[in-house]
């Protein structure tokens, strides 16, 4: 049976989250995560195991200060650290780290043949692309020995820039904004824009759903993944609770009590091939 990470929602909910690992980032060197100071890793109350990701984009100047992170955490007890840069994985193999590397290019963790590639350079895991569909995902199952996590529940992080394209459009238009979040309509959906010290960063109008797809593949994925970004403590735990205790007996009931919960709840690519195309502007 697969074990269930979570990225948690604050950092008040951790104690309360029973789930098997969390996945915490590291301020100002993870994007899509709730973030901590390092230093805080010693505060934490959770007793599974500890993710860590650092699925910044690198610079040169962040290439020092990400090793010394690097050397840090090996005096935590982390199971693994996500990576976004090919420059950490780089750094990671000079060094003699406690944990494992988690390959974590939402956009590029998409086929059996890259993963294999990367787990002998000494990747240990892959945190798959949300745009592949269920059978996709399977079938680099069906091809490879390596860690996978899939996200079945919860927000999708869709774009990141290091550019602050809201913050931007507020100073342009000399328009007035204490916040950091944001939303966008568009097609009669709402997507959620957080523009912060990272830059900016757009999440899926739905909440992904793959509680039937968890279910009909349990011993598929070594972890599946749940996010709590924008989702309340009270949601979030009883979401956990259901997929946590899923059985073939009580999927109905399950699936009506998310969504009573959720009135946006998708599949999102789970069944759906991607597909990228330019739009034309009709005239």
């Amino acid at each position: 049976m697969s074990k269930i990470i979570v990225i948690p929602n604050t950092i008040d909910n951790i104690s309360n989250i029973d789930a098997d690992a969390i996945l915490l980032g590291i301020n100002g060197y993870s994007v899509n995560t709730l973030n901590i100071n390092i230093e805080d890793l010693d505060l934490l109350n959770y007793n599974g195991d500890l993710f860590i990701s650092l699925n910044k984009n690198l610079m040169n100047e962040d290439l020092v200060i990400i090793e010394n992170i690097l050397v840090k955490l090996n005096n935590y007890n982390i199971k693994g650290v996500f990576y976004y840069d090919v420059g950490l994985l780089n750094i990671a193999n000079r060094l003699d780290l406690n944990y494992s590397l988690i390959w974590s290019a939402e956009h590029l963790t998409t086929n059996y043949f890259t993963i294999n590639y990367w787990k002998s350079k000494g990747v240990s895991g892959t945190f798959l692309s949300n745009e592949i569909t269920i059978d996709e995902m399977l079938s680099i199952r069906d091809n490879t020995d390596s860690i996978l996590i899939a996200q079945m529940f919860g927000y999708i992080p869709m774009y990141v820039s290091k550019r602050h394209a809201v913050k931007n459009y507020i100073k342009n238009f000399n328009l007035d904004s204490n916040s950091n979040k944001y939303y966008i309509y568009k097609e009669e959906k709402k997507y959620s824009i957080v523009d912060n010290e990272d830059g900016t960063m757009i999440y899926s109008s739905f909440i992904l759903n793959g509680l039937e797809e968890y279910l009909n593949n349990i011993d598929k994925f070594d972890y599946i993944l749940i996010n709590g970004y924008e989702i309340s403590d009270e949601n979030l735990i009883k979401a956990i609770d259901i997929y946590k205790n899923i059985n073939k007996d009580n999927l109905d009931k399950s699936e009506k009590m998310l969504s009573d919960m959720f009135d946006n709840l998708g599949k999102g690519f789970l069944h759906e091939e991607s597909i990228y195309r330019v739009k034309r502007n009709d005239k």
